[in-house]
């Protein structure tokens, strides 16, 4: 009898400190955003170039005051089906001296990755690369023979020390979404 209660005890014991260790390890890829004050993300404009015809399409995110009381606008934009286009972003922070935040992006690439959704097919491949991982801030995109009417949501997210080339883990530096549509 006590044989089989040492018996449990161990093995609750191995569990415990398994589940114990996992924990631990969890907690490692807890990624927050850095101490201090962070930058406001007043403008994300983002830039369509068409490969096949050299036309571009542009939509924009603006949010004069960050998460302030005023309402962000934003506009949509459109797509041709079947088409390759290079994709590239101009992020900044208005709310002082306009500072273009795509430079801080590259300077700490390993830090941070933009993301975007596929909807309607599209593929998603980006381009740029902090030396290993890719960053986003250039990425090319295809639209499939799928048409119609969706929204694209765009995240950055900052990974420090958790970056593997995927949208997760991380935590979100910024995100909107915006209307657009493929004919």
């Amino acid at each position: 009898m006590k044989k089989g209660f040492i018996y449990l005890s161990l093995i609750v014991l191995l569990v415990f400190n398994a589940c114990k260790k996992e924990g631990s390890n969890n907690d490692n890829n807890v990624v927050s955003l850095p101490s201090g004050p962070q930058d406001t993300i007043t403008s994300f404009m983002i830039t369509f170039f068409n490969t096949l015809d050299s036309s571009n399409s542009v939509a924009e995110y603006a949010d004069e005051d960050g998460p302030g009381p005023k309402s962000p606008t934003f506009g949509g934009f459109s797509l041709e089906k079947n088409t390759p286009y290079e994709v590239s972003f101009r992020i900044e922070d208005g709310t002082g001296v306009p500072i273009v935040l795509n430079n801080k992006i590259r300077t700490n690439g390993k830090d941070y990755k933009i993301c975007i959704n596929n909807p309607l097919g599209i593929t998603v491949v980006p381009t740029d690369s902090d030396g290993s991982l890719p960053i986003g801030l250039i990425q090319n995109i295809t639209t499939s023979s799928t048409t119609g009417d969706a929204t694209m949501t765009f995240t950055i997210k900052y990974q420090k020390g958790v970056k593997n080339g995927q949208c997760e883990p991380g935590v979100v530096y910024f995100s909107c979404t915006l209307p657009f549509s493929v004919k």
